[in-house]
């Protein structure tokens, strides 16, 4: 008998007290990549113990790549010795994050095979984007038994205008740029703080890469890089997450690790609804729930917009608000999937291709769900925080990809969430 861990929530205890969010899971998976880029020794530090990580380093080790060590949130890696440019297609290949392993790649030895990438069932995540960008670089590309197969001779700098701001293409093309021959200008360029991490890190490393407005940057190519020491930010979807988880409890919690800065949508959409958040100093936020909040609306947008990866989160929270609250999703076509399980429990809403309208509910009750994928895993739980009863969230394989012990976070401020091993559903 296969098993599986869940997790059991008993709902109607409000979170309380002051938890650190951990290092951005959308910062360390492109580092890591750019890692290899270096041909050194490089360490990172707040680095969130993740299983998509952990996946990632598993992966860069059969390539090549020492794992120096990885202890209390600091990770080092040694990749000065020859490295694999073959990433080979095993059954635990299913990691997003490997995506811009292709301009690490192709910037260290001109050449990169990839298996098709995996990831969440969230929509399509095209990678046209990722190989215009690179073929106008001097790359040629072709698919060759479920491979991409990139080879250039040399990269060339190039001017590099992306269709859409994407992070994964943004992030691939900077990489491949820092080591091409000449001056590479993209615009229309993916403005995340993810971005600006792997750029401080890269720019640490020898890189010359420096922004031009608007939404834009200038990458001056070095013949190398050298190793570098790096903290990375704080991750602003988890931070996102215990905000919501406290507000939907009404209770009154402080998260600390955060830059206000990334997270001012979140911020904005918590206060419309009714809820109170202060910023304090430059690394922390309260958040104060009130007895009846609001309704409010949201469209997902590319930063400093609404972000995707907390949109699921904020429809969970959004099924106790009184009045209608109109939901849009405009960059994954699939990142409703939580929804059938929130009607699980009581939430009344409707969908219609990108648009979910929701009509507030007086209670959410406990029920057995599934976790889906990673955001829509983290919305169920906050959907059990509030629920009448003990509500099971299974398929927490999911959520574990993403945040770092999060069931001990909400323990830490008086949740009441019990991973358990059960049967697989």
């Amino acid at each position: 008998m296969t098993t599986e861990q869940s997790f059991l929530i008993e709902g109607g205890n409000s979170l309380h007290g002051s938890v650190r969010c951990s290092g951005a899971k959308n910062s360390i998976l492109p580092l890591v990549a750019a890692a290899i880029a270096v041909r050194d020794v490089v360490s990172f530090q707040n680095v969130p113990d993740i299983s998509d990580l952990q996946s990632l380093l598993t992966l860069i080790q059969a390539m090549g790549v020492r794992l120096v060590s990885f202890i209390d949130g600091e990770l080092v890696l040694d990749t000065r010795g020859p490295i694999e440019t073959r990433v080979e297609n095993t059954n635990g290949y299913s990691l997003r994050g490997t995506q811009t392993l292709v301009g690490a790649l192709l910037g260290r030895e001109h050449r990169a095979m990839l298996p098709s990438l995996g990831g969440c069932s969230i929509g399509a995540r095209p990678i046209d984007l990722h190989i215009k960008g690179l073929r106008a670089m001097g790359t040629q590309f072709e698919w060759k038994d479920g491979y991409l197969i990139g080879q250039a001779t040399a990269l060339k700098a190039c001017d590099v205008y992306l269709d859409f701001p994407s992070v994964g293409a943004t992030e691939n093309v900077l990489l491949a740029a820092a080591l091409a021959e000449g001056t590479t200008h993209v615009f229309n360029a993916a403005q995340e703080p993810e971005v600006y991490d792997l750029i401080s890190f890269l720019n640490k490393a020898g890189a010359r890469i420096v922004p031009v407005f608007p939404f834009g940057f200038r990458v001056e190519g070095v013949a190398e890089l050298h190793g570098a020491s790096h903290r990375i930010i704080g991750d602003r979807i988890e931070a996102s997450t215990l905000m919501v988880a406290t507000a939907i409890t009404r209770g009154e919690a402080t998260i600390t690790g955060i830059d206000a800065r990334h997270i001012w949508s979140i911020i904005a959409k918590l206060r419309e609804t009714g809820a109170v958040v202060d910023v304090e100093g430059d690394d922390a936020v309260v958040v104060k729930g009130v007895p009846e909040y609001r309704s409010t609306d949201i469209r997902t947008l590319t930063f400093p917009g609404y972000p995707t990866d907390a949109q699921p989160q904020m429809t969970a929270y959004l099924t106790l608000a009184r009045g209608n609250s109109v939901v849009v999703e405009s960059i994954f076509e699939n990142r409703f999937g939580a929804i059938l399980e929130l009607e699980r429990m009581g939430a009344r809403i409707k969908v219609s291709e990108e648009t979910a309208i929701i009509e507030g509910v007086e209670s959410l009750n406990s029920a057995t769900v599934q976790a889906k994928d990673l955001r829509g895993g983290a919305a169920l739980v906050i959907a059990g925080l509030a629920a009448h009863g003990t509500t099971t969230v299974r398929s927490i394989q999911h959520i574990d990809r993403g945040y770092e012990a999060l069931d001990g976070k909400l323990l830490q401020l008086g949740a009441h969430v019990t991973r358990v091993t059960q049967p697989e559903a």
